[in-house]
């Protein structure tokens, strides 16, 4: 039998804070611009619910469907919620009962 030589790990892993890129890493530019459009951040949003009021609408939709909707909702930079709650919102003013 071969007698196995440890292997030295020690620099594949950084204590916490402490981590630096290898050099070969490759560089990311810093945005310093802030989006003006206060409408598409929800984050800032003053009519932002509560998450204790979010229930789960149970129900599944095609791969098509699911897909579209997650493309219009990050081409506006809002959420899934959000581009629902518009659609509903133009069905409701389309169709009055």
């Amino acid at each position: 039998m071969s007698k196995k030589i440890p292997l030295d790990m020690s620099s594949l892993l950084a204590a916490k804070g402490r981590g630096v890129p290898s050099s070969d890493a490759p560089t990311r530019s810093i945005i310093t611009e802030t989006r003006t459009d206060e409408l598409t951040n929800r984050r800032n949003r003053e009519t932002k619910t509560p998450s204790s009021e979010f229930v789960n609408l149970g129900f599944k939709v095609p791969k098509e469907f699911r897909h579209r909707l997650r493309k219009i909702a990050a081409a506006k930079d809002v959420s899934l919620v959000e581009v629902l709650r518009v659609a509903i919102d133009l069905y409701e003013k389309a169709n009055p009962e």
